[in-house]
């Protein structure tokens, strides 16, 4: 693994600002990224990170092993029961919900596992975004505009110049997928194409522009698509309304640990146990995304009735070890081990271990929501970026490596490149293969 940084600030270090700046404007208009300044610096980095062959080829086996792997998981862990998914942090009201909503045909028809490539060259999942998983613009149109301006550089290749389409094709198969309700073998009469609402919050002006970007997709596919936000929705009988059209499917960039907290969610909720309304990400695809399933299959990581050999070795080897806090001793040694909060977004409510107190460590075990995962030694590249008098200069950065599964496939990379845990200051770099 390596960067493009050198040869980047090789071509014309002095234009280097201007670059960036005209990149991120670009990314702003056509790209839908109008949020692209983090922490001052823009999202767009002017930059490359590069795989070798063999990285890219056991990035793509372990996306897929760890696809199974957590498939095969929320099905034991439903099946367990509440007493199992209450301890991962699953609320209570939410029970009967998890249980008999309809299964869809993926755990999640778009999932990004986050990986980190340690000094010794080998990968390791860091989190797993299933239920809301961002990058489809920063995929598709930004890295379409990087390549023609950084792949004469060096001789490159894109990972997936098809991974727009692949994605829209995935949300096509999910939304046709019938919502049958507990206990009902197959659907009667033939399926309509479904209207598909798109629900998001409007404020956030890089998740509406993600929604439309995917609506415009799934309309070429032949899907009537609505996009709303969640004072747009409205209930009527066992259906829901967005700006005033009934919808047969949802899918949603809108957090769900927030969307619960609305008079809407009971009724969203009920209408997909009862059939009439299909989730495309569902209640299983939200825990997924929870740290504490990462414990759970790190604890189950030698159950031969659940996992093959090659899906238990791959956790061992390449899972991070992971604890529910709730579960260690008081004397366990915290210092190895970075903390995290179960449904922590962008590196919130992420903690290094070296740098915490007796006392904060006693206060997270309290909380009963975190889990402890084992510190990765990761490797840096080389990443230029502006500093304060507005020029070039260039640091050691860690890039997390978002590794796409579609449909049960792997997609193609994400990455973002900051300091060593990834938060919301981290900047957007294309993955590509070289040659």
């Amino acid at each position: 693994m390596r960067s493009l940084a050198k040869e980047v600030l090789a071509q014309n270090a002095r234009q280097f600002a201007a670059r960036v700046q005209i990149l991120n404007e670009w990314a702003a208009i056509y790209g839908g990224l109008l949020e692209s300044n983090v922490g001052g610096q823009p999202y767009v980095g002017y930059n490359a990170l590069l795989l070798s062959q063999p990285e890219c080829d056991k990035l793509a086996e372990l996306t897929e092993c760890f696809g199974r792997i957590m498939t095969k998981a929320l099905q034991a862990i439903v099946e367990a029961g509440p007493q199992t998914y209450r301890k991962l942090g699953w609320p209570e009201l939410l029970d009967y919900a998890l249980r008999y909503e309809p299964l869809n045909r993926y755990l999640t028809a778009i999932g990004r596992f986050d990986f980190g490539l340690d000094s010794a060259g080998e990968w390791h999942l860091l989190e797993y975004n299933s239920d809301t998983p961002s990058g489809s613009q920063e995929v598709t149109l930004i890295e379409e505009r990087l390549f023609a301006l950084l792949s004469k550089l060096a001789p490159v290749a894109r990972l997936n110049p098809n991974i727009g389409s692949d994605m829209a094709r995935a949300f096509y198969e999910e939304a046709l997928f019938p919502p049958l309700p507990y206990g009902v073998v197959e659907e009667e009469g033939p399926r309509l194409l479904p209207r598909l609402g798109l629900l998001t919050q409007s404020r956030h002006l890089t998740d509406l522009a993600q929604t439309e970007y995917y609506a415009a997709r799934l309309r070429e596919l032949g899907l009537e698509c609505v996009v709303s936000d969640l004072l747009n929705v409205s209930l009527a009988g066992d259906g829901l309304f967005l700006r005033g059209q009934p919808v047969d499917a949802i899918w949603r960039l809108y957090p769900i640990e927030s969307f619960a907290h609305t008079p809407l969610f009971a009724a969203y909720t009920q209408a997909n146990i009862v059939g009439s309304l299909k989730c495309l990400n569902n209640l299983r695809g939200f825990l997924a995304q929870s740290k504490a399933v990462m414990a759970w299959v790190w604890q189950e990581r030698e159950n031969a009735a659940l996992f093959d050999p090659v899906e238990r070795a791959t956790i061992t080897r390449h899972l991070p070890e992971t604890y529910l806090l709730s579960d260690l001793p008081p004397d366990f040694d915290y210092r190895p081990f970075i903390i995290k909060e179960f449904y922590g977004r962008e590196g919130a409510e992420v903690y290094d271990g070296a740098q915490i107190t007796p006392e904060e460590w006693q206060a997270y075990q309290k909380g009963t929501t975190f889990v402890a995962q084992r510190r990765v030694n990761l490797a840096s590249v080389p990443h230029p970026i502006l500093n304060e008098q507005g020029e070039p200069s260039l640091v050691e950065a860690f890039p997390c490596v978002g590794s796409f599964l579609i449909a049960d496939r792997w997609g193609g990379c994400y990455s973002r490149i900051g300091d060593r845990i990834t938060n919301s200051q981290a900047q957007f770099i294309p993955t590509w293969r070289a040659i």
